[in-house]
């Protein structure tokens, strides 16, 4: 395997790790956002009680508009969705590699990112540091920002 080739293995390695962590944060982004909707449609429907406070049912219709709508706009399961079959895909790029040349490689990989879906930027640092300490080499580690650190820990 040439130098060229090792570094292409690495570039889906990383991009594979990406798509993961990308769809990692979407579905736990729908999983939370469906969690307050469920428990803030709850508080709103305490207006129908006359011994629930006010200010939980305008707490719970307030916060019911913003993450039902968050979660229309966002669409974060179809993101996940995209981002789980990218991950797919470059999984079976990487097994098919090691029968390709170089050439024919990078043509492949350049093939694999047209259809890339959406994907979140300071997860590029994470994925890339979960490749390097895959191969060995965490001491080239990218240091991590404090947002790229909660990223990470979601993701």
């Amino acid at each position: 395997m040439s130098d060229t080739h090792g570094v292409m293995m690495n570039e889906i390695r990383y991009a594979e790790r990406l798509c993961l962590r990308t769809a990692r944060l979407y579905r736990r982004a729908q999983t939370i956002g469906v969690f307050v909707t469920i428990v803030s449609g709850s508080a709103a429907m305490s207006a129908l009680s006359s011994g629930a406070p006010k200010w939980l049912s305008i707490a719970g219709f307030i916060a019911l508009t913003l993450f039902g709508a968050a979660m229309i706009a966002i669409r974060p399961a179809e993101k996940a969705t995209a981002n789980e079959a990218d991950a797919k895909r470059y999984g079976q790029l990487r097994t098919a590699a090691n029968t390709m040349d170089d050439v024919t490689l990078r043509a492949a990989i350049d093939k694999a990112r047209e259809g890339d879906g959406p994907e979140i930027e300071p997860l590029r640092d994470v994925a890339y540091n979960d490749v390097v300490v895959e191969v060995g080499r965490p001491d080239v580690a990218i240091p991590l920002t404090p947002k790229q650190k909660v990223l990470a820990a979601l993701a």
